[in-house]
């Protein structure tokens, strides 16, 4: 499991910091959002009151203690699923949507988390994704690199420097979106979705 609870209380007191950061993205996202929807990283549960109307089920995967204690008072109705996102204890292809958002920089081998993710989508069903990744730029990325190992230890594993768009590549689904919505000069965030074709 994991345990940063230094970290998850001070995300929890600033998380309306945090969406101003991430503004209409995470809204954008989840009104794609159709069907069994798990929400992997679910953290304060954030993306919860922004999915689609067409959501017939949520899940909630978090494996941080304090997160799920959180999570429990505010959504006492709620699945929560407790495993890491590398070997989630999820039956195969149950979900029609899977959901992360600012969530690969912090699990500890992002190829596992996205094959994980292919196997508890059914046949045809989406990711959406929204994550901090990696600064095109080699003057912002070699400042990236600079800072992660303080950041990293000051944030809960999070990591900076990331380059999510090539683990999606090696993974088995397929992405037809994949796009920087929010390029910031430390941590730029992209928006995208990707199918497990059947």
């Amino acid at each position: 499991m994991v345990h940063h609870p230094l970290f998850s209380q001070a995300y929890i007191w600033g998380q309306d910091i945090l969406e101003k950061m991430v503004g209409s993205v995470r809204s954008v996202q989840n009104q794609r959002a159709y069907g069994a929807t798990l929400i992997v990283g679910a953290g304060t549960g954030l993306d919860i009151p922004q999915l689609s109307p067409r959501v017939s089920e949520i899940v909630l995967l978090e494996p941080d203690a304090t997160m799920r204690e959180y999570l429990r008072e505010q959504y006492p109705h709620l699945e929560i699923v407790s495993s890491l996102a590398e070997c989630m204890e999820i039956e195969d292809q149950r979900f029609d949507t899977v959901v992360s958002s600012l969530v690969l920089c912090t699990v500890a081998r992002v190829d596992e988390t996205l094959r994980e993710v292919y196997r508890v989508l059914k046949p045809g069903g989406q990711y959406l994704f929204m994550e901090h990744v990696q600064h095109p730029d080699r003057v912002s990325q070699t400042l990236q690199n600079l800072a992660n190992p303080l950041w990293q230890r000051i944030g809960g594993g999070c990591q900076l420097n990331r380059d999510i768009a090539q683990n999606l590549a090696r993974s088995p689904l397929t992405v037809d979106e994949y796009a920087i919505v929010k390029p910031n000069f430390l941590i730029p965030i992209v928006a995208g979705h990707a199918v497990k074709t059947p």
